[in-house]
Order: C-alpha cells, then sequence, then structure tokens
C-alpha cells in the first residue's frame, strides 16, 4: 500500500493569546501583516482572571520600592509609538471568541483542561501569544506547530527585560530578535527564527520602535517556510542569567548614560563625516581572499583619490571588456549631496576620471556585468523609485538608459546574477537597508520579475546588504555582503549560497575582508570585486568635511523648525 503523500497547505489557521481586544500598535501590525498575507484568523482566547482586590495598605507595604524609578517612568513618561495601545476589533472580525481563567502555579499560567479542548478542536496550525505571561503546560500542545511568542532580546545575551533596555543600558552593538516555539524552559523556547538589529544606543525609544515594528513579519515569514517545506526548528542553547528590570539606581545611571549619548551622538554627526577611499589591486580575487584569510593584505594599493575636499570614491566595480580592464565607482560630493558613476581604465593606468552617469538623481554601487558582448550597469538609485538597467557606450564612455527592471520600489545596492536556469535580482530596501535581502527573479536577464516566495530571504544586520558583484569560488557560488554590525559597512563578509530556489534561500558565511590596519583608511570596508587580474575594495575613515558639517547642521536645523 502506497501513502498518499501531505499536501502543502496554501495557508495556515491561527489564533491568538491575549489578555484583551486592546493591543500594543506594533502587535496589531503584526496581526494585519499575517492576514494580509493570506494567513487565517480562527480564534481569539481572551485572559478573564480577575485582579485580586489588594488593600492599598498592603500595596503599600509589599511594594518593590527598589524599581519605583523605573515604574513611574514606564507608566507616565514613556511612550514609544509602537506601544501604542490599539483596539484590534475591525481587525480580528468574527473569529471565534474565549474567555478563560487560568491557575497560577509558581510563576507560570496553567489553562484548564476544558479551554484546551475547546482550542484544540479549532485545529490550528499555531497559537500566537500576545497575553497570559508565563505559560506552561499542555497549551504549548494544543497547536500543530505549538505556541509562538516573541523575544526582543538576543536569548544567548539578554533573557528576561524589559525588552531592549539592556542592550542600550550596557551598551552591546547589536540587539537580537526571536521567534520562538514556546516549551516549559524559561525563555528557551524552540527558535523559529532570530534576526539582529544594530542598537540605537542614544535612544531607547527608538531603538524599542526599532525592535517592535521590525518584528511583525516575523510570523508571517514563518508561515510561508512551513507553506513551502522550508520551516526549521533550533533549540536554544542559551546560558545566560535571566535579567530583571532596573532598580532606582541603574535607572539614575540610564538617564544620565541617554543625556550624554544623546549630545554625543549628534556631536558625532556634526563633526564626523565618512570618508572613503577605492582603491586598485593588481591581484586576483581568488589571491587576495586567500591573503585575506593569513592577514596579509597588501598595502600598497592603486587608491582613486578625491577630486575635491568635499569628495570621496566608494563602491568600485571592475570588469575587463574589450582587451581593456575599466573600474567604475561613485564619486560622492558632500556640497551637492549627491553622487555620480566615474570610471578609469587600465589603458589609460587608472589616472583618468571619466563622469560616465550623471543625473539629479543620487546614484551609486554602479554593478556592472557583460551579457552579449555587451556591458551593462544597474547602479543603485533608490531616488528614482525603481531599478534602471543601463548600457555602455565605449566610444562616448557614457551609461545610457535602457530600461526599468522594478518599478515602485526603493532599491539599495542591487545585483544581477543567472543560477540554475534563472536570473536573480538581489537587492535591499532604503527603509532598513543594513537588514534586509530580498530576492526576485525571471527566465531571462531583463523580463518580468517576480518576488521570492518568502521576501526578505535574509535578515541580518551582520551579511544581508549586498557589497559586489556574487562569483565562483573553489566551484561554489559566493555571495559579497556587508557587516554593518558595529556601524555601517565595517568589513565584506563573502557567503556561500547552498540552497536558492523560488521557494527557498539558504547561505553560510565563511570568511570576513577586513581593510588593513596600516591603511591611512582602516575603519571599514564595504565593497569587493575582481577580475581575472584586478581586485578592487573600498575603505573607510571619519574625518571633519566642512560641507558634510554644513549639510548636517542644516538638516538638524530645519528638522527643528517643522
Amino acid at each position: 500500500m502506497h501513502s498518499t503523500p501531505e499536501i502543502a497547505p496554501k495557508s495556515l489557521r491561527f489564533g491568538l493569546l491575549c489578555n484583551s481586544l486592546t493591543l500594543e500598535k506594533w502587535q496589531a501590525d503584526t496581526i494585519k501583516s499575517l492576514l494580509e498575507g493570506g494567513m487565517q484568523l480562527h480564534l481569539l482566547v481572551i485572559n478573564n482572571n480577575q485582579s485580586l482586590n489588594v488593600s492599598f495598605r498592603k500595596k503599600v507595604l509589599h511594594y518593590n520600592y527598589r524599581r519605583l524609578l523605573f515604574n513611574l517612568w514606564s507608566r507616565f513618561v514613556f511612550r514609544p509609538e509602537s506601544k501604542k495601545p490599539t483596539d484590534i476589533t475591525t481587525i480580528i472580525g468574527d473569529c471565534n471568541q474565549i474567555r478563560c481563567t487560568t491557575r497560577t502555579i509558581g510563576i507560570a499560567n496553567v489553562f484548564e483542561n476544558q479551554t484546551i479542548e475547546l482550542i484544540k478542536q479549532e485545529k490550528l496550525d499555531f497559537l500566537l501569544r500576545f497575553g497570559f505571561n508565563i505559560i506552561k503546560g499542555e497549551i504549548l500542545n494544543s497547536a500543530k506547530n505549538g505556541v509562538w511568542s516573541f523575544h526582543h532580546d538576543d536569548e544567548d545575551v539578554v533573557r528576561g527585560g524589559p525588552p531592549g533596555f539592556w542592550e542600550v543600558f550596557k551598551p552591546h552593538d547589536t540587539n537580537g530578535v526571536m521567534l520562538q516555539k514556546l516549551t516549559d524552559s524559561l525563555d528557551k523556547g524552540l527558535i523559529l527564527k532570530k534576526i539582529h538589529y544594530r542598537t540605537i544606543k542614544h535612544s531607547y525609544k527608538a531603538n524599542l520602535n526599532q525592535l517592535y515594528f521590525g518584528s511583525t513579519f516575523l510570523p508571517l515569514s514563518i508561515c510561508r517556510d512551513i507553506i513551502n517545506g522550508c520551516h526549521i526548528e533550533m533549540p536554544s542553547t542559551s546560558k545566560a542569567k535571566i535579567i530583571h528590570p532596573p532598580s532606582n539606581i541603574s535607572m539614575i545611571q540610564f538617564i544620565l548614560k541617554m543625556v550624554f549619548r544623546r549630545i554625543q551622538f549628534h556631536l558625532k554627526m556634526l563633526f564626523y563625516q565618512e570618508d572613503w577611499i577605492a582603491g586598485i589591486i593588481h591581484q586576483s580575487g581568488q589571491s587576495f581572499i586567500a591573503d585575506s584569510a593569513q592577514n596579509t593584505l597588501p598595502e600598497k594599493i592603486h587608491w582613486l583619490n578625491k577630486t575635491g575636499s568635499s569628495c570621496y570614491t566608494a563602491d568600485p566595480f571592475v570588469i575587463d571588456f574589450q582587451d581593456d580592464t575599466f573600474v567604475f565607482f561613485e564619486l560622492y560630493d558632500y556640497k551637492k549631496c549627491k553622487g555620480v558613476i566615474s570610471m578609469v581604465k587600465a589603458s589609460e593606468n587608472f589616472r583618468i576620471y571619466h563622469e560616465v552617469l550623471s543625473e539629479n538623481s543620487h546614484f551609486s554601487f554602479p554593478f556592472v556585468f557583460e551579457l552579449n558582448q555587451t556591458l551593462y550597469c544597474i547602479p543603485e538609485c533608490f531616488e528614482s523609485n525603481g531599478i534602471q538597467l543601463y548600457h555602455f557606450d565605449i566610444q562616448s564612455n557614457k551609461f545610457t538608459f535602457v530600461k526599468t527592471l522594478l518599478d515602485n520600489i526603493q532599491a539599495i545596492d542591487p545585483v544581477l546574477f543567472e543560477h540554475d536556469g534563472l536570473w536573480w535580482l538581489f537587492f535591499s530596501l532604503k527603509n532598513q537597508p543594513s537588514v534586509h535581502l530580498f530576492a526576485y527573479y525571471s527566465d531571462e536577464p531583463f523580463g518580468q520579475y517576480q518576488a521570492h516566495a518568502n521576501n526578505p530571504v535574509k535578515s541580518s544586520i551582520f551579511s544581508s546588504r549586498s557589497a559586489g558583484k556574487p562569483f565562483i569560488f573553489n566551484g561554489k557560488l559566493i555571495r559579497p555582503s556587508q557587516d554593518c554590525g558595529k556601524d555601517y559597512g565595517m568589513a565584506v563578509v563573502l557567503n556561500e549560497i547552498v540552497e536558492l530556489n523560488i521557494k527557498s534561500f539558504k547561505e553560510v558565511s565563511f570568511q570576513s575582508l577586513k581593510p588593513h590596519q596600516n591603511w591611512k583608511f582602516n575603519q571599514g570596508m564595504h565593497t569587493f570585486n575582481s577580475s581575472a587580474e584586478h581586485t578592487v575594495v573600498d575603505a573607510k575613515s571619519f574625518t571633519f568635511i566642512w560641507a558634510g558639517f554644513k549639510n548636517e547642521l542644516l538638516s538638524k536645523l530645519k528638522f527643528r523648525r517643522t
């Protein structure tokens, strides 16, 4: 007898565990994301526990005065947009509702058997927890894929709460966000998906909004993984201690730190501008990677120097074409607040700058490739609200517009490559350029592109954003990306793409490329490309640039007036 294979669902049924019909805004947005993504809300389980009537005298006697400042601040001062109370009545429609009470055993809520049976009758694929605090027992098995819960910290570093607070307080460079499948172990459930954001160290409010709003897509992403058969659950191995809300002394320290860091942040924005420089190395990419692994990067490089005190060069791409070697790069001018695409070539000893693409919009990241003996470019130009293709005219040394590949999208650092018979267009988005990676595919290089089944295909501040053209290395498909964990463009991370199709994407990072410490510019690197005999990189430093100071000051003054 042959068993009938299980047919993958096109949609999942889910329920909500909540304390009332008023949730925080980020939670309401999460529900909207699931519904707009085609998932079906079938059940609302509402906490009906009655608050105990405790006398005023007992409240005064047993109040935790060590956390008085934090409690007062949380209740009367702290008002992030993400926590704004939001009525979900119109969102949930006419789904079934169960009001239930739970028993308290230790610090956990335990559901009654009758309630669990009612939930099981709904045949839910998962329950999403937005209430009831800590839950244990059979309720965790009441849906096919369990109970899902957010943890807005990296559980390997911080367990407990408040969400995202201690990352700002200490501070940590990054702040993890995890969606987990709950188990009976506190804050050590099965990890469904985990992402990291760069910690906003000068503002807890901004950091928490980033974490909350930036995590609303996670449940839908897991649903799509389940539907596409790509679902993975990873056990947590965290040994981190559980941290509690801050004491009064910690709150005073926190307030002083925020004042100091806010001043420091604005002064840095005014007086420290990014200064990049692109460089050309007469060395193959494979040799450069090998030298990097041995910490023996070349110190002598042909740097593409500034054309003025307010300019820098960055984002170099190299390509051999018609018996010559061309290097295209961004030439940015702080005075004009925009970049143009320029080019140098080996036949001119890489000395003469040619401006090949300049319009009213800002251009950068000139991704170039050859197809059918023609040289093309897909530059970054998010201001155009699309991804444009250009053709290079070798006679005039100019790029000419061909067509728009994707419209109504603010793409950052787009790259195009062929894999297993499909053309893949990878890029990030302007609103969170260093966190998420999006993929689109087409049968033809300039054809109709379709979105990957589970965009964004990757979310990691450490290795999502593109840093150059994908290439073959030792028989493996490698995608260069940027490490923006501590700061923007700290290093280039080489990732091996191990799985890429219209339903799934997996890659593993295996090497990091960093600037040589003896280079004058040694505080970051965010582009790596190579040809047969040349490798191009860029390197970062920080300096004072008068035009950058003026732009930042005017921006701050304009913001204050509005």
